[in-house]
């Protein structure tokens, strides 16, 4: 599983792709957190928190690595509001 979240985190992540980033990391976690409690023996629940904290970790990593050349305030709300969206939808879940 953590070269399922090796794959969707882009080097270097072009902030541009955040909004769409998020929406699929947060679509795959709420199918993850589906099948864990519709199936019995696919995938543990420890397995979907352990990619979850690689990805966590790596996207802070890709953020904080792309916006430490970045000036414009604009740059900076964006990715707030992007990160709080997808907060938000996962807690939904």
């Amino acid at each position: 599983m953590k070269a399922q979240s090796d794959l969707i985190l882009p080097t270097p992540l072009p902030l541009s792709s955040l909004p769409s980033l998020t929406q699929e990391i947060s679509g795959f976690f709420i199918v993850e957190k589906h099948v864990l409690e519709t199936t019995s023996d696919f995938r543990s629940e420890r397995d979907v928190e352990e990619l979850w904290d690689s990805l966590v970790m790596g996207l802070a990593a890709a953020i904080t690595g792309s916006l430490q050349t970045e000036t414009d305030p604009e740059v900076f709300l964006k990715v707030k509001e992007c990160l709080l969206g997808s907060v938000m939808t996962l807690e939904v879940y």
